[in-house]
């Protein structure tokens, strides 16, 4: 959650005006840019009038790769306004940007027709209006709406009865925050017929997987029929956020230094995090019946439109995994709409084995900590719009309870 710009020691003076971010003529009517909350993410590279020119913060990122998340906090006057100009590569997505006048805790999507496109100094350039609504003091502004500890909170805080999630943590992260395990479901291990595991925020920028986690676990808690029958039959073990100090400090997580969260199931692995999960693995080694790794593709085109799975190589566990996308297609009711067909086979496109070279993922620990599972899948939710239906809070939890009833049906069978 910081507002950077290049420069070293001899940018002090301007990083503390860009960092404060003022914008207008006149002394006191300016409106201010910033990244100073959880999940904040800008890089002001310069101000000109009422235009602010400003870029994702690639920090911790790769040399040579480039990921497209941000999000900044707009302040001011009710009604003051902003340029919001990008350069270069285009980080804004294709329903425009995210917004929120309540702090970040709910947000609306701009819509494409916000975002302007033009050619200054011969470069590229994206840009939106961004305005302090009437009777506020500041709006935010994201790639897509974000989902951190305050969002995690709010939820657990609104399922407190009989049938109320454990919290747990699994580890401390590097910089000391608590990474929470919640087990719903069948609280009891000896009774449970099997555990689910399921895991976001590898890429800690992959917002509506966890969105989509939310929703599975409501459906586990729900007082009707299909929570009742995970509460009977299966516990549910859910690491929201594998890279806990990357959602909290709004890093972009895809392309970390010197490899990511999932290209870190190695020998010896460097996030507690992961090393975490492995050493929980080798105690539920033969109850784990299926492992859902929740992620979000890239920022638009093809296979970044849908919702899909990430299929397999072994054999096997391809047939399991289409079996399931087969029962999901029949069961939803959401306005996401799955479709078998849409898995994405091992060699096809991105899928293969050249994508893993830097590092083991998730998927792959789970299918051989795991080989008695009947499902172990990544499943990738798009960040904004899947085959022409809006992803947002709403529709990626509505998907997260087809999810949990489709991972019913299946180990039913």
């Amino acid at each position: 959650m910081r507002t950077t710009i290049p420069g070293g020691w001899m940018a002090v003076v301007g990083w503390l005006v860009v960092a404060v971010g003022v914008l207008g003529a006149e002394p006191g009517k300016g409106v201010r840019i910033d990244a100073d909350y959880p999940s904040g993410n800008i890089v002001v590279q310069r101000i000109d009038g009422d235009t602010a020119f400003v870029a994702p913060d690639q920090r911790d990122t790769q040399k040579g790769q480039w990921w497209f998340y941000w999000s900044f906090r707009l302040r001011g006057t009710a009604g003051q306004s902003a340029n919001v100009v990008f350069t270069g590569k285009n980080p804004i997505g294709v329903r425009g940007p995210a917004m929120s006048e309540d702090s970040g805790v709910t947000w609306r999507w701009l819509g494409a027709s916000a975002v302007k496109s033009a050619q200054i100094d011969g470069k590229p350039t994206w840009s939106f209006a961004a305005v302090v609504p009437k009777d506020a003091v500041d709006v935010r502004y994201a790639f897509c709406p974000p989902y951190n500890q305050s969002h995690l909170q709010a939820f657990l805080e609104g399922h407190q009865q009989s049938s109320s999630p454990r919290v747990e943590e699994l580890c401390r992260s590097r910089k000391g925050r608590a990474v929470e395990l919640i087990r719903a479901g069948q609280l009891d291990t000896a009774k449970a017929q099997g555990i689910v595991l399921l895991t976001s925020r590898h890429h800690c920028c992959e917002t509506m997987a966890t969105y989509a986690m939310e929703g599975f676990l409501a459906a586990v808690l729900a007082d009707d029929e299909l929570g009742r029958r995970w509460r009977e039959r299966w516990q549910v073990i859910a690491i929201p956020f594998i890279d806990k100090d990357g959602v909290e400090d709004g890093d972009q997580g895809k392309y970390r230094d010197p490899h990511d969260h999932n290209r870190d199931y190695n020998e010896k692995p460097i996030y507690p995090e992961t090393a975490a999960l492995m050493k929980l693995g080798v105690g539920i080694k033969g109850r784990v019946a299926a492992m859902l790794d929740l992620h979000c593709p890239h920022i638009r085109g093809e296979w970044n439109d849908r919702v899909y799975i990430v299929g397999a190589e072994p054999p096997a566990v391809w047939e399991g995994q289409l079996a399931f996308a087969r029962t999901l297609e029949r069961v939803q009711t959401g306005p996401l709409v799955f479709r078998a067909k849409d898995c994405l086979a091992f060699g096809t496109a991105w899928n293969t084995a050249a994508n893993t070279t830097a590092g083991r993922s998730a998927a792959q620990w789970g299918r051989e900590a795991f080989p008695e599972a009947r499902l172990i899948t990544t499943i990738e939710i798009a960040y904004a719009d899947a085959l022409g239906k809006e992803v947002n809070a709403e529709s990626a939890r509505a998907l997260g309870r087809d999810l949990a009833r489709a991972v019913a049906e299946q180990l039913a069978k």
